[in-house]
């Protein structure tokens, strides 16, 4: 029986294009490419020092410097960052880069970034923080609940303003500051690294003299400001529940001389947050100042004739007030 040739029929049955190739022949098609996402982490201008959870990074508040997010693919190409998802906070895109997103620092918040890219997903929670300083002085202010305390100083009260004790021989001036840091909720996130600072511009005379003029840390009668931060027992800087930390402060007069005592202080605070990878500074200065006299021990009696406490800061006399013609 004679070899079917069914095969080669039905080959010599099809068109042929142009090039030899039957019509309708394709190659097999090309697999699309397997984009996935890597990772998403933070660059550029945001930390995780101090900062408690993988998924968290913080930056302090600044007009400028942008935090910048980024976005790692598999291939790690142009082509994948096309297909990358992004949601939630996501910014503005880098110019010229199609995995990145930039951050604004203008304004304290959490941002809580979000991208997707074959299947896999991942986020980052960005803090931008900043702290608001209150300064209490008055004797109706109530000293915060999560406050260090006074206990046996000066009057031996919580209560905050101008104190007077040794049956009116002395009086401080007692104050409470405390800041509120925002976001809502970085109490649970930045939990170290702060400090609540204090500088003091002083004019003492005492009997119409300058009183140890100069600029060092024990001199009282200064040409520009000077470090009076408070001992540790006064602070505490572990943010509460309320996203508070706390100082005390309470600068008073005395006199223990045969001379009249003026004392003129203000002073400035603010906050630091040492985990910042371009600066410490988080706050804005809160002013506040105090003042008081002394009539000496050569008057009956020896007593305070004026004291005062309170916000803001008040412009400092060159001459004394009891001796305005001494020149110090």
């Amino acid at each position: 029986m004679p070899k079917t040739r069914l095969g080669k029929a039905n080959a010599a049955n099809q068109k042929v294009n142009a090039g030899g190739k039957p019509v309708g022949a394709t190659k097999a098609s090309c697999p699309l490419k397997d984009y996935k996402l890597v990772k998403l982490t933070v660059i550029q201008n945001a930390t995780q020092n101090h900062v408690t959870g993988a998924k968290n990074w913080a930056a302090i508040k600044k007009a400028t410097d942008h935090v910048i997010v980024e976005a790692t693919t598999s291939p790690n190409t142009e082509e994948a960052w096309k297909e990358i998802k992004w949601s939630g906070d996501a910014g503005t895109l880098v110019k010229g880069k199609l995995n990145q997103r930039r951050l604004s620092r203008n304004t304290s918040k959490k941002y809580h970034v979000e991208t997707e890219l074959g299947g896999v997903k991942d986020y980052v929670d960005v803090w931008v923080i900043w702290a608001t300083i209150t300064i209490l002085t008055k004797d109706t202010d109530k000293i915060p609940e999560n406050s260090a305390k006074f206990l046996h100083s000066y009057d031996g009260t919580e209560i905050l303003g101008v104190r007077y004790y040794n049956n009116g021989n002395a009086a401080a001036g007692k104050v409470a500051p405390f800041a509120t840091i925002t976001p809502k909720g970085v109490h649970e996130v930045v939990k170290s690294g702060w400090e609540f600072k204090r500088e003091c511009f002083a004019r003492v005379w005492k009997g119409g003299k300058k009183f140890q003029p100069g600029d060092g840390p024990d001199d009282y009668w200064n040409t520009k400001w000077g470090n009076d931060t408070s001992l540790p027992r006064f602070l505490k800087l572990i943010p509460d529940s309320k996203d508070e930390i706390y100082d005390l402060d309470g600068p008073s007069i005395e006199g223990r001389t045969t001379y009249d005592v003026e004392i003129y202080y203000n002073f400035r605070q603010w906050i630091e947050w040492t985990g910042g990878t371009d600066g410490k500074f988080c706050s804005a200065y809160a002013p506040w100042y105090f003042k008081g006299h002394w009539r000496s021990v050569v008057r009956d009696p020896p007593k305070v004739t004026m004291v005062d406490v309170g916000k803001g800061n008040i412009k400092l006399p060159d001459r004394s007030y009891f001796h305005p013609s001494s020149e110090g």
